[in-house]
């Protein structure tokens, strides 16, 4: 079957990351002129960051600088940024900027080893408020060695690790059996409910 070049395209943008999120990032560029026209450069300036912000939360599922440049590209191109300010921004919080990059690149490679050390500490403690409780100060105890948004996203690596374990079993897969855990299809009917639990946890 043969490909177009706009097909090619969207498969490229932003690599293997989810399509709900690639339009999601290009919706945010076609908005951002409108906002700017609408409410002008304040709002717009601050939705910039929020959705910056986004790209940051979203960093295991895309690598952030790529969303995260076409905005500050786009930010320039709209005039709510000088070149130099940006440069000089980046110039200035350089350590921080290579702290995040690797930091997130490590979670991304120990995903498996947190989500092990994880389960474990889930397996053996039945009580919830326990439980919540036990989450609550491993968390703080990695705040003290991690900075807030590394803590973060190791707490949603490792429920995204428990959900996709979840839906593994309940859709009734081998653990060795490949599995798409954002397609429901093979979940029965008396397992929709803890699944949708699961989801909003």
């Amino acid at each position: 079957m043969s490909e177009t070049l706009i097909d090619g395209m969207g498969k490229n943008f932003l690599g293997g990351s989810a399509s709900w999120y690639k339009t999601t990032i290009i919706l945010f560029l076609v908005l951002n002129p409108i906002f700017l026209l609408l409410s002008g450069p304040f709002i717009t300036g601050w939705l910039l960051v929020g959705e910056f912000i986004f790209c940051l939360v979203m960093a295991l599922r895309c690598y952030p600088l790529q969303p995260g440049g076409l905005l500050a590209i786009e930010a320039v191109v709209l005039g709510l940024a000088s070149p130099e300010a940006v440069y000089h921004e980046t110039a200035a919080n350089i350590q921080v900027i290579l702290l995040l990059i690797f930091m997130v690149a490590g979670i991304y490679f120990l995903k498996d080893l947190l989500l092990f050390i994880f389960t474990r500490i889930l397996l053996s403690i039945r009580s919830k408020r326990t439980l919540s409780l036990v989450f609550c100060f491993t968390a703080a105890f990695l705040s003290a060695f991690l900075d807030a948004l590394t803590v973060t996203a190791v707490v949603i690596t490792v429920a995204g690790g428990f959900y996709a374990v979840f839906h593994k079993v309940s859709s009734g897969k081998r653990i060795d059996e490949y599995h798409d855990h954002t397609d429901d299809s093979g979940i029965g009917h008396e397992s929709h409910e803890d699944l949708e639990g699961f989801r909003s946890f």
